[in-house]
């Protein structure tokens, strides 16, 4: 049995690491409560422009954009959202068992695997996957020039046929304590007269649904200029604003993921920090009674 020095070390010790915990949580909660905001400003932005592209393909159905042309004979791309630091318990896991399962049924043409954030890139890197490019310095910071940045490197290498498809893989934020990994087909955008499709197949039960168009009524727009000029500016604008909202998604994941590993990391140092100390009063108690029974016995012996 440990020594009443021995659990009174291990005390301080849990008790200091059971406030980093507790401060970690808060600062972690302050964090999700701000990219949430984002989030939700974000997802109001895609739904605006996701009803605005619906009415100029209602208008003229038949037009195409090289952003919804399928490549072929080029490998695809996977675009791989992890976290740059630990602490946020299962969060990295699940993601990194995705993105192998999707790796492991893409062997053949080779799939180019862009990093964003340092667990990933770690991890794969180790294990022969070379990375086409990494961004390893967000930290969980929505920055949305950065992901602007990344998306129009990622649309050049389309456009240009190095890569046949873009793949993003992260985790879809449902609630602050629910978070879903996800593998969504950014480009090419599939469209057709009756959906607008940004993930074509879903490859996990827990994928995103794709976005269904609103059934409309038989309406007659006046568009200045024409539409075939306002879509083709429009796509570039709809890929962009979906990929700053994926990344929008995945910090926010990342936030509630690590908020919620640090309370249940509060709650077990306070569960411990009570066994502990029933444990040191009964050593105390122990010690006490046997200090009574000595006294008793040399005062018997005296008489």
């Amino acid at each position: 049995m440990a020594s009443l020095r021995q659990l009174r070390q291990r005390l301080r010790s849990i008790q200091s690491t059971k406030q980093i915990m507790r401060a970690m949580q808060l600062v972690s909660g302050s964090k999700l409560k701000r990219a949430q905001g984002r989030l939700l400003q974000a997802r109001s932005v895609m739904g605006f422009l996701d009803g605005l592209l619906e009415r100029v393909l209602t208008a003229a159905p038949e037009m195409t954009h090289p952003l919804c042309r399928a490549r072929e004979g080029s490998p695809s791309c996977l675009v791989l959202f992890t976290s740059d630091a630990g602490l946020c318990g299962s969060y990295n896991t699940n993601l990194i068992q995705l993105a192998e399962s999707f790796l492991r049924r893409d062997t053949l043409n080779g799939t180019r695997v862009i990093y964003i954030g340092k667990k990933g890139y770690r991890y794969f890197t180790k294990r022969g996957y070379a990375a086409a490019e990494a961004y390893l310095d967000l930290a969980g910071r929505p920055n949305l020039a950065k992901a602007e940045a990344i998306a129009q490197a990622l649309m050049s290498r389309f456009l240009n046929e190095e890569v046949s498809a873009v793949h993003l893989l992260y985790s879809q934020f449902v609630s602050s304590a629910a978070y879903r990994p996800t593998i969504l087909q950014w480009l090419p955008i599939q469209l057709d007269s009756s959906k607008l499709v940004s993930s074509k197949t879903a490859t996990t039960p827990t994928a995103v649904e794709p976005s269904s168009r609103r059934a409309t009524a038989a309406l007659e727009y006046i568009f200045e200029p024409s539409p075939q000029r306002i879509f083709e500016d429009l796509m570039p604008r709809w890929a962009l604003a979906k990929f700053q909202l994926v990344m929008l998604e995945a910090f926010t994941s990342e936030h509630s993921a690590r908020m919620i590993a640090m309370k249940n990391a509060t709650d077990n140092a306070e569960e411990l920090l009570k066994a502990l100390t029933l444990q040191r009063n009964k050593i105390r108690q122990a010690s006490i009674t046997k200090e009574i029974s000595e006294i008793v016995g040399t005062a018997e012996a005296l008489k």
